[in-house]
């Protein structure tokens, strides 16, 4: 499990040095488009939640997501990956919003949002989640 906390860890190290990077070094011009810094007061998306919902909301997804990750961890389970991975970025994207009252976000890609690696994060744990609850629930209909 050593190769399991030294990815999280230098994952999340990623994240945050990418953003105080972007923070101290804002590009003037990017001419390929897709580096572009924006604070995201808001959620995924820019939808606009009130600071009294979204605060509480996002302390509750994080308890029940380290109480899944400690309950996987313990029995050993692969989702621990996954879990892992949405609890690092939905950490690492509170630290930005109680330090700059809001995301740091600057990966842009024209025509659709500009993210960050903790986004990408929190993607990649969600669809892996997804994939795998989907696969059992097949498996579970054909028997």
């Amino acid at each position: 499990m050593m190769k399991y906390w030294f990815s999280i860890i230098s994952l999340f190290i990623i994240d945050r040095l990418s953003k105080v990077y972007m923070l101290q070094k804002p590009p003037l011009i990017d001419k390929v488009g897709f580096i572009d810094l924006h604070f995201n007061p808001n959620v995924a998306f820019s939808w606009p939640v009130v600071d009294f919902i979204l605060y509480p909301l996002i302390i509750i997804i994080l308890v029940l997501l380290v109480h899944y990750w400690l309950k996987d961890w313990k029995d050993k389970k692969i989702s621990v990956w996954p879990l892992g991975l949405i609890i690092i970025g939905a950490v690492s994207n509170l630290l930005d919003r109680l330090s700059y009252g809001g995301v740091v976000d600057f990966i842009s890609v024209p025509f659709f949002t500009v993210f960050n690696f903790s986004d990408i994060y929190i993607f990649i744990g969600v669809v892996w989640t997804f994939v795998k609850l989907t696969q059992g629930r097949r498996g579970l209909t054909k028997q």
